[in-house]
């Protein structure tokens, strides 16, 4: 099977259980990437779907570029990966060598992030404009927030409440922010449950007044104090 990205043929160098995995470049190193993209992806799946109640209808669809120029030409932006709602495909930059442990792990968290954001946008595509719960929901499930506690001694910086409500939170605090969302989600899920995060996505992304029954004041005051 093949298909076309852009100008760019892509071949399927392989199909998991539930992932076809398509790159522009069909060789043995190309393929070995893939390989361990495709085992993390699984490894996490079962895990996903079940932390969001849901059971996706297709395999999850993912093209693997290991050109990040190439990459950028046909996200139109530079990152390093992104689910794209507009025909339902992760699209990755993995650079073929992985050798150093912590790049590794950094580009196997990718695709499990991004998986996630899969998943909530098929439950409710307005979740994608909520960015906070977003971008801490895919932090938080990936499991990319617990590997980041466990190098740090303490969280620094706490934005300030208007701090996190301004249009501008993401730009200011910039690679944190997700760190900051991810300990959002993560105190929502154990103080109030699985369920009220899932409640979030499907109801209400922006409720925290109206499904925690708190003012968001109050809300961000026990938040904050979590984290001590």
């Amino acid at each position: 099977m093949n298909l076309k990205s852009n100008n760019y043929k892509l071949h399927l160098i392989k199909e998991s259980e539930h992932g076809l995995f398509f790159s522009p470049i069909k060789d043995e190193k190309t393929m070995e990437i893939i390989e361990e993209l495709a085992h993390a992806f699984e490894k996490n799946y079962n895990r996903i779907i079940d932390m969001f109640m849901v059971k996706p209808y297709q395999k999850t669809i993912v093209h693997v570029y290991s050109d990040r120029e190439q990459f950028y030409e046909i996200i139109g932006r530079k990152t390093e990966g992104t689910y794209d709602a507009n025909d339902n495909i992760i699209k990755l930059y993995t650079p073929l060598n992985l050798d150093d442990p912590d790049i590794y792990l950094e580009y196997m968290f990718q695709i499990v992030h991004e998986f996630v954001h899969e998943v909530i946008q098929q439950i409710n595509p307005i979740v994608g404009k909520a960015k906070w719960l977003d971008e801490g929901t895919a932090y938080f499930a990936s499991l990319q927030l617990e590997h980041e506690l466990k190098n740090r001694s303490k969280i620094s910086n706490i934005p300030t409440l208007e701090q996190l409500i301004s249009p501008t939170f993401y730009d200011n605090f910039d690679g944190s922010a997700y760190l900051i969302c991810g300990l959002i989600v993560k105190f929502i899920t154990e103080k109030y449950g699985i369920n009220t995060l899932n409640e979030f996505i499907r109801r209400n992304p922006e409720g925290i007044e109206e499904i925690l029954n708190i003012s968001l004041e109050r809300f961000y005051l026990e938040w904050k104090q979590s984290l001590q």
